[in-house]
């Protein structure tokens, strides 16, 4: 009998097709059902005589899913350095969104003096910036299906690069506040097409690691805006040379994309000898070539927008909305009160540090979204091999779930420590360790959720990815507006107080979500796209 085996590239291992001499598995068992799978298989004691066969990665075991085709211009066949320089560009481009956002914290006192604003007036601006990534991340999803995904990329970096340009020639609060939102609209973009790029181009196992080196960047970019915008003002004292670091971090991504980046959309329902031709990477990054093709390629257009409120309807996506939104708002809270309060003179109740000294503070949260993602690179995938052997090779998306309680443990204490620090004036060492260990647990929290909601419905990682981010930047959003006021009226122990015990709330919705979530999801429609795999 035939024993060849096909490579593709997984982590940069071949991998091998088990035929019926290695294994009694066929390829209808890797689906159980209700987004169960089958994603280990034992080689050992197989039966001869039998049809089928599917393919595992290098060590024999685990389940390549999807089944990667015979088509080199299959994502999932793309080179190991293609798909790590993809995922690079994808997360570096989610990364100027909010470095842009974050970016604008350091400079609304040199703005106010400038146009005779107060900063509270000027961070108005922010705000709307914030706002606006979430809008525009619900925007721009249907375009990755109905015209595909690079065009979006690419166009959107260019839109928002220009938008950044104008942020910093502009003398104008008013022209200022409308550039503003335009960068959070354009530039979120890879803050949820990232999801589906990752989901073309790696295989299921593959998906927590990818997600959390996307999410990590991504994360790492609100603080990194404020720290560097810090150092600078302290340098020059000039708030327009901020916004020219945005703008060419902006342009290094767009040189990246216009170099690397390439169209992972691709049909595995289509065979392959009838596949479209590809044409040149220019033209599908620039979105020719999916104009060329769309027929019978790429959705209709009112197809690629109905799929938002089909996936938004589904059982599973509000109660993981309610869920990250109360977990990670406070994480802006934090952000923007000990921000004002580290500028604050000792004499108003403040801690008196420099601009200087306030981009120090900033490496806090840096430290702490590397530290999550160590931790998370490998915890995910053993809280998954652990969930897999011992249930017989089957794996289901509630598995991800119970890293969220070690989140919680570290969130809820956290937020705590922070409020008693500025309530009571404590060592600005205290602030730290509390400000640290929530953006830990956000950290760990954010990739755990996302891989969740991914796992919970494969084949609508665009939508699922926007509505999680919406999650995020909308109590951003609102926490912005409250979070300083109701501080100092009620005093920070108090709102910090209250900010943990709503944490721990909202642990009461995850642990319904790991309890009942299996039975949610088959009492929901199943979320079958045609030409997604």
């Amino acid at each position: 009998m035939d024993t060849k085996s096909h490579t593709v590239h997984v982590e940069g291992l071949p991998s091998t097709t088990l035929t019926s001499e290695h294994v009694h598995h066929h390829l209808n068992d890797i689906e159980q059902g209700n987004e169960a799978i089958l994603l280990r298989i034992d080689s050992a004691g197989g039966e001869k005589g039998e049809t089928g066969s599917i393919r595992v990665a290098k060590d024999g075991h685990t389940v390549l899913i999807p089944q990667p085709s015979d088509d080199p211009n299959d994502p999932l066949n793309w080179s190991w350095r293609k798909k790590h320089i993809i995922l690079f560009i994808v997360a570096l481009s989610a990364f100027c969104g909010d470095f842009g956002s974050g970016a604008g914290i350091s400079t609304i006192v040199l703005q106010g003096a400038e146009w005779d604003m107060s900063p509270n007036d000027v961070n108005y601006a922010g705000n709307l910036n914030v706002i606006m990534l979430g809008i525009g991340g619900l925007f721009w999803i249907p375009f990755i299906y109905f015209w595909g995904r690079a065009p979006v990329l690419f166009w959107t970096q260019v839109a928002g690069t220009l938008f950044t340009l104008g942020c910093a020639l502009t003398t104008s609060f008013t022209t200022f506040y409308g550039l503003r939102a335009m960068m959070g609209f354009t530039l979120t973009a890879c803050q949820t097409i990232g999801l589906s790029y990752i989901k073309d181009m790696f295989f299921f196992h593959e998906h927590a690691r990818k997600i959390g080196l996307w999410a990590a960047l991504f994360l790492l970019s609100p603080y990194c805006g404020p720290l560097f915008g810090n150092f600078i003002i302290a340098g020059t004292g000039q708030w327009r040379i901020v916004f020219w670091l945005v703008f060419a971090v902006c342009c290094f991504d767009l040189i990246l994309i216009v170099s690397f980046a390439d169209e992972s959309w691709y049909r595995r329902d289509i065979p392959v000898a009838e596949q479209p031709p590809r044409g040149t990477r220019l033209l599908r990054l620039i979105g020719v070539w999916q104009i060329r093709v769309h027929n019978g390629y790429f959705l209709p257009v009112l197809t690629a927008c109905h799929r938002l409120l089909a996936v938004f309807i589904l059982p599973i996506i509000v109660p993981t909305m309610i869920y990250y939104a109360l977990s990670f708002m406070w994480a802006v809270g934090i952000n923007i009160t000990s921000s004002i309060l580290l500028e604050t003179p000792s004499s108003l109740g403040g801690y008196g540090f420099s601009p200087r000294a306030v981009g120090y503070i900033y490496l806090t949260p840096i430290v702490a979204v590397t530290l999550g993602e160590l931790f998370g690179h490998f915890f995910n995938d053993y809280l998954a091999a652990r969930y897999i052997l011992s249930h017989q090779g089957i794996f289901r998306p509630e598995a991800r779930l119970p890293t969220n309680y070690i989140a919680a443990a570290f969130m809820i204490p956290g937020l705590i420590i922070v409020g008693q620090a500025l309530q009571l004036h404590l060592h600005y060492a205290a602030v730290v360790m509390g400000w640290g260990m929530y953006v830990f647990g956000v950290m760990i929290a954010s990739v755990a959720v996302t891989a969740y909601a991914l796992d919970c419905y494969p084949q609508g990682s665009g939508e699922v990815s926007a509505f999680v981010n919406f999650a995020r930047v909308g109590g951003g959003f609102a926490v912005g507006y409250f979070q300083q006021p109701w501080g100092a009226k009620q005093g920070y122990a108090v709102s910090f107080g209250i900010q943990a015990a709503i944490v721990a709330g909202a642990v009461g919705v995850l642990t319904v979500l790991y309890l009942c979530g299996e039975r949610m999801r088959k009492g929901g429609r199943q979320l079958r796209f045609k030409g997604v795999a």
